[in-house]
C-alpha cells in the first residue's frame, strides 16, 4: 500500500513547503485508480465526503458505498442505504477495508501525550503506523488518534513505556488499538531498559558491599577499605562511618599514618596532604573496626548517684514530653504525679499591670487523664488583651476578647509532641478553648491562677504568695451596702472570688443588730445548714455588749463552685462583708 496523500503532501516549516515526490504521487494515484476501478466495476460507489453521501439518496436498499477523503476521519468508511431508492439514509457499517494506518505525530501534544492524525480512523481491526517526533520524558506515555480519548501506549509484553528514553524522535511505531491501550508491535528502545537494569544492578552491589561492611563492624571485624592516590585527591569516601578518627588505622605505601595527619566525619575521610601515587595501583589501606558492645543497662539497675546532677534539669525537661504512661515505663516511676505544682507564681508585670500578667518559672501535673509534668524553663509574661500566639511578651486569649467586670482564668498548656509549654488566659474556669487561637495540637493544660477584671476590662492589682491571693485593694460585698441577714440562712454570692472553682474566702465580717444577745454566722454550703443555740453559740462574729452596736471578726470560709457562702444570725441585723482575698489550691489533690 502507497504512502498517504497526507504524507505525500504533507506541509513542511513555515515559508518552506515540502515538494512531493512524483514517483510516491504516482503509485499513490495508480491505487486510487484501481481501486475505484476495483469497487465500481461490482457497483460500488465511492464518495469523497459523507456529506455527498448523504446527499445522493437515489440507490436501493441495501446498496454498499465508501467514503474515502472526508476531512473528519471518523466519517470515512464502508456505509449500508437503509429503505427504498429516494428515501432512507445511509447507515455506517464498518471502516474502510485497509491492512495498514498511516498516523502522523505532528508535535501538537507533549513527549508524553502524543497527538497524531491519521486520514480515516484508527480501529482494532487495522495495523497503525506512527512515526513520532519527540522523545518521551517519563511513563505512561499516551497517543491520541485525530483528537480522539487518550489511550495508553503499551509495550509488546504489555508494560508502560520506560521513562526518558524508551520513544526517541524519528522512532516508527507499529501497533493496534486494544481497549484503551495502544499495544506496539514493534518495541521502545532496548538501550533504555538495558541502562535502568545496569543502574539497578550496580546500586544492588553497592548496598550489597555496604551491608558486608556493617556485618562486620557488628561482629566487632575490621573493615578494610583501599584507594588509589594521585598526588593531588585529599577527600576519600568509606564505606562504613568508622564512629570515630581512634577507631581508624591507615597506611599508605606500606607506612603508618598518624591520625594527626587526617580526619573523619561520617564516611568521609580527609588528609591533610594529598597521599601519592598514580592513580591506578591501590596504594592506600584503611582499616576500621574494633568496636566495643558495652550492652544496655538491665532494668532497674542504675541509680540516682550515677546521674550527674547537672542534667537533673535536661532530664526533667526530656520526661515532660512524655505521657504518665510512658515516664512510668522510662524510669519506673511508683507514685502518681496527679496535682503536681511547683512555681508558676503570677504578678501584675510593672510594664503594663492592667493587662500583662507575668509566671515564674515551674512546673506542674497536667489536670485531667494520664497527666503529664508541663515545665515552665523561664519567666514569662503574657498579654490579655491580645490573642494568644506563643512565647514571651505575647498574647494569651484563648478566644474572644478580654471580659470586663469579671474574671480571666490562667492555664500552664503544653503540646506532648514537641514538649512546648505555655500560658494562656480563658473566661472559663474549666478548660482554655484550643483549636481557635491555641494550635490543637495543645492538648494538655492545667487551671493555675485568676485574675479580676474592673469595669474597663483592667485587672486587679493582686499578689500571689503559694496558694494565697491578696488584692491590693479588697472588694466590699454588695457594693459596700449592709446585706440583710436574719435567723433563716441564706446565700451571698462574693465578687471577690473567682467563680467556678472553690476557694477559701479571707473575709473581714461585721454585723449589728437591735438584739445585743444577737451574733452572726457565716458558714460553708458544703456545711449543713445548723440551728444557732442560744448564749452565741456557734456565732462566728460575735454578738454586741449593747444593742445597735457593731462587732466584727475575721474569718476564712470555703465556697462553693459559684463563689457562694452562707449567713444566718440569732436576730434580724445588718451584715457587712469585705473581701481581702481568697487561698486556692491551684488543681491539687
Amino acid at each position: 500500500m502507497p504512502l498517504s496523500a497526507a504524507v505525500i503532501w504533507s506541509n513542511g516549516p513555515a515559508g518552506s513547503p515540502t515538494q512531493p515526490d512524483k514517483q510516491e504521487i504516482r503509485e499513490w494515484g495508480t491505487w486510487v485508480e484501481s481501486t475505484i476501478q476495483a469497487f465500481t466495476s461490482s457497483g460500488g460507489l465511492l464518495y469523497e465526503t459523507r456529506a455527498d453521501l448523504y446527499a445522493d439518496l437515489a440507490h436501493d436498499a441495501n446498496a454498499f458505498a465508501w467514503v474515502l477523503g472526508d476531512p473528519v476521519a471518523a466519517n470515512n468508511g464502508v456505509y449500508q442505504k437503509i429503505g427504498d431508492s429516494g428515501a432512507g439514509y445511509w447507515r455506517r457499517a464498518g471502516d474502510l477495508p485497509f491492512s495498514f494506518i498511516i498516523a502522523t505525530d505532528t508535535g501538537a501534544g507533549t513527549p508524553d501525550a502524543i497527538k497524531a492524525t491519521s486520514p480515516i480512523p484508527v480501529s482494532a481491526s487495522a495495523l497503525v503506523v506512527l512515526k513520532v517526533s519527540q522523545a518521551n520524558v517519563s511513563s505512561p506515555v499516551t497517543v491520541s488518534f485525530n483528537d480522539g480519548t487518550p489511550v495508553t501506549i503499551k509495550t509488546n509484553s504489555d508494560n508502560n513505556i520506560a521513562p526518558a528514553g524508551g520513544i526517541v524522535p524519528n522512532m516508527v511505531l507499529f501497533g493496534f488499538l486494544d481497549g484503551t491501550n495502544f499495544r506496539l508491535i514493534s518495541d521502545q528502545v532496548s538501550s533504555a531498559i538495558v541502562a535502568a537494569a545496569e543502574g539497578f544492578a550496580a546500586d544492588a552491589e553497592t548496598f550489597r558491599d555496604q551491608a558486608a561492611d556493617y556485618a562486620a563492624l557488628a561482629l566487632n571485624d575490621k573493615v578494610l577499605n583501599t584507594f588509589a592516590g594521585n598526588g593531588t585527591t585529599t577527600v576519600f569516601t568509606l564505606s562504613v562511618p568508622p564512629g570515630s578518627r581512634a577507631n581508624t588505622d591507615i597506611n599508605i605505601d606500606g607506612v603508618y599514618q598518624l591520625k594527626s595527619s587526617y580526619t573523619v566525619s561520617g564516611t568521609t575521610l580527609t588528609f591533610s596532604e594529598a597521599p601519592p601515587g598514580d592513580g591506578v595501583n591501590f596504594n592506600i589501606e584503611v582499616s576500621m573496626g574494633g568496636k566495643i558492645d558495652v550492652g544496655t543497662p538491665g532494668s532497674e539497675t542504675v541509680n540516682a548517684d550515677k546521674i550527674d546532677g547537672g542534667d537533673i534539669t535536661a532530664i526533667r525537661t526530656k520526661i515532660s514530653v512524655y505521657s504518665k504512661a510512658q515516664v512510668d515505663s522510662l524510669v519506673a516511676v511508683t507514685g502518681g504525679i496527679a496535682g503536681h505544682i511547683f512555681g508558676l507564681t503570677g504578678s501584675n508585670n510593672s510594664f503594663d499591670i492592667p493587662n500583662d500578667v507575668e509566671f515564674a518559672a515551674g512546673e506542674a501535673a497536667s489536670s485531667g487523664a494520664s497527666p503529664v509534668v508541663m515545665a515552665l524553663a523561664s519567666t514569662l509574661t503574657k498579654r490579655s488583651d491580645a490573642v494568644w500566639a506563643v512565647g514571651n511578651n505575647n498574647g494569651a486569649m484563648d478566644t474572644g476578647t478580654k471580659p470586663t467586670s469579671s474574671w480571666l482564668h490562667w492555664y500552664l498548656i503544653m503540646r506532648p509532641d514537641t514538649g512546648v509549654t505555655d500560658v494562656c488566659c480563658s473566661a472559663s474556669p474549666t478548660a482554655p478553648s484550643i483549636g481557635t487561637n491555641i494550635p490543637a495540637a495543645y492538648t494538655k493544660y492545667r487551671h493555675i491562677r485568676c485574675t479580676k477584671t474592673d469595669g474597663s476590662g483592667n485587672i486587679l492589682a493582686d499578689s500571689q504568695d503559694g496558694d494565697e491571693f491578696l488584692f491590693s485593694n479588697g472588694v466590699k460585698e454588695n457594693s459596700g451596702s449592709a446585706i440583710s441577714t436574719g435567723t433563716t440562712a441564706a446565700l451571698v454570692t462574693l465578687g471577690g472570688v473567682p467563680p467556678g472553682i472553690k476557694t477559701r474566702a479571707i473575709l473581714n465580717a461585721s454585723f449589728s443588730s437591735a438584739t445585743d444577745s444577737a451574733g452572726a454566722f457565716i458558714s460553708s454550703p458544703d456545711e449543713a445548714d445548723q440551728t444557732l443555740g442560744t448564749g452565741g453559740a456557734l456565732f462566728n462574729v460575735p454578738n454586741m455588749q449593747n444593742a445597735s452596736e457593731v462587732s466584727s471578726a475575721g474569718l476564712e470560709i470555703r465556697t462553693n463552685t459559684s463563689g457562694q457562702v452562707r449567713h444566718k444570725a440569732g436576730a434580724a441585723g445588718s451584715l457587712y462583708l469585705f473581701t481581702r482575698g481568697y487561698i486556692y489550691r491551684r488543681g491539687r489533690l
